[in-house]
């Protein structure tokens, strides 16, 4: 064999013996995502915020109420004190930020006040990314988990 061949064998093999350990490395680098029990809701408000008020107003009617309930971890935190790396300071209030494993934003954030329509769809939306994300639908586990069915005929009501 030349030595010419002789060398690029060599080197091949040293490219693919070097090319190996570093995917090695590479794999214990990477963290392993932790997928949540729910989303987290991060809400920053501030004192005497009319448009804070009419948020939680709308946060506390009854079908936003038991989204948030069920499938959402409510944080609460004034304008000013920190939050977590990477998200884009608010730039007034309210802001909720919508966050999955590691604080990664989920949909982008819902700015303002928000009727109960509105705060549906960013719920919604929220849940949506969430199970598109981690392939893990939460309402459904959530069902699963309290024996709900979904499917069950409409109660009959007795005629006089």
């Amino acid at each position: 064999m030349s030595s010419f061949l002789k060398l690029i064998i060599a080197t091949l093999l040293l490219f693919y013996f070097n090319g190996c350990s570093n995917q090695k490395e590479e794999k214990k680098e990477t963290k392993e995502i932790v997928i949540p029990e729910k989303i987290t809701y991060l809400f920053v408000t501030q004192p005497s915020c009319p448009s804070c008020d009419v948020l939680e107003e709308s946060m506390n009617l009854p079908k936003p109420k038991e989204l948030l309930s069920r499938y959402f971890d409510v944080k609460k935190i004034y304008l000013g004190e920190p939050i977590p790396d990477g998200l884009i300071e608010p730039n007034g209030t309210p802001t909720v930020y919508f966050l999955g494993a590691n604080n990664e934003v989920l949909v982008e954030p819902m700015i303002g006040e928000k009727d109960e329509k509105g705060l549906m769809e960013f719920l919604e939306d929220a849940l949506s990314e969430f199970n598109i994300t981690y392939h893990v639908d939460l309402v459904e586990r959530y069902n699963k988990e309290h024996n709900i069915t979904t499917n069950s005929p409409p109660a009959k009501h007795p005629t006089h």
